[in-house]
């Protein structure tokens, strides 16, 4: 009778997806088959950035590498699809850690992977990592996904750090590009937004009630400015990101942000604010 060998050298790595596409068909992943379809909803799943890029990786050292949809929920960001290539075992689970639906922007992928060969396994991370501009360790809420899965911030950065085998600097802890761009963050005589933390905004919803929103700050964005909102009259509601637009005389009004997936990013780089504001 056959031996098989066991993977004795295994991780766990939590990573924080940031678009959703690819889109993949349910129905050709159980088949094993990866098939992307550009719009739609049902018989759909987001594969994600994340999973594009590990799915890249596989197939660059394996060009045979397989994959089969193992499980799928309710919403498109409740699936776990498991990997066989050059040696290695590995399974991408999407887990929602706050609100009803998920979406890239709360939810997580949890990557467990295997192997015989440590070296291996430590130089697929590392190649893997590369395809970031972004390093995928960082999360959009760190609190929520403790209180999700029990992995702290420090648990987290240490299991990347481990399986790549070399520390993880401060720096890289942080994004970066347009999202580490926040308000207060420029020096004061360049910051092109002064929102006051007591600031309250009064909208008034389609039945001409009174909405009270309060500016927690702002993040600038290839020269359009948004803000950071929240409802002054329910402490538990979520945050909303709300475009400013000036008018004549410095005149300020707020829009709603059409683009779903500016609106996906703007809302990481305002967690990232207002958690180092202590907000949340």
């Amino acid at each position: 009778m056959p031996i098989r060998a066991k993977l004795v050298h295994s991780v766990t790595l939590i990573a924080q997806p940031r678009n959703k596409h690819p889109m993949l068909k349910t129905g050709a992943l159980k088949l094993g088959d990866y098939e992307i379809k550009n719009r739609g909803t049902f018989g759909l799943l987001w594969f994600t950035d994340f999973g594009e890029k590990f799915w890249e990786a596989c197939t660059t050292v394996d060009d045979s590498a397989k994959l089969r949809l193992r499980e799928s929920g309710f919403d498109e960001m409740n699936w776990s699809i498991s990997f066989r290539f050059a040696g290695f075992k590995a399974r991408l689970s999407a887990i929602k850690y706050k609100g009803f639906f998920g979406s890239p922007k709360n939810s997580l992928i949890e990557l467990k992977i295997g192997t015989q060969n440590p070296n291996d396994l430590r130089m697929f991370v590392q190649a893997l990592c590369t395809k970031f501009d972004n390093p995928p360790w960082i999360l959009n809420n760190w609190k929520k996904v403790e209180a999700t899965i029990g992995m702290s911030k420090d648990d987290i950065i240490k299991s990347w750090s481990g399986a790549m085998g070399r520390e993880i600097s401060e720096e890289e802890t942080k994004l970066k590009g347009w999202g580490s761009r926040l308000f207060g963050s420029k020096p004061s005589s360049e910051a092109k937004v002064e929102a006051d933390e007591d600031d309250i905004e009064i909208f008034e919803d389609q039945d001409g009630m009174e909405i009270k929103m309060k500016i927690h700050g702002a993040l600038e964005v290839e020269g359009n400015e948004y803000a950071i909102m929240s409802y002054v009259d329910n402490i538990n509601s979520e945050f909303e990101i709300m475009m400013i637009n000036r008018g004549r005389g410095n005149k300020v009004s707020y829009s709603n942000v059409e683009d779903d997936e500016l609106y996906e990013q703007l809302s990481e780089a305002a967690v990232q604010h207002l958690e180092s504001t202590s907000a949340i």
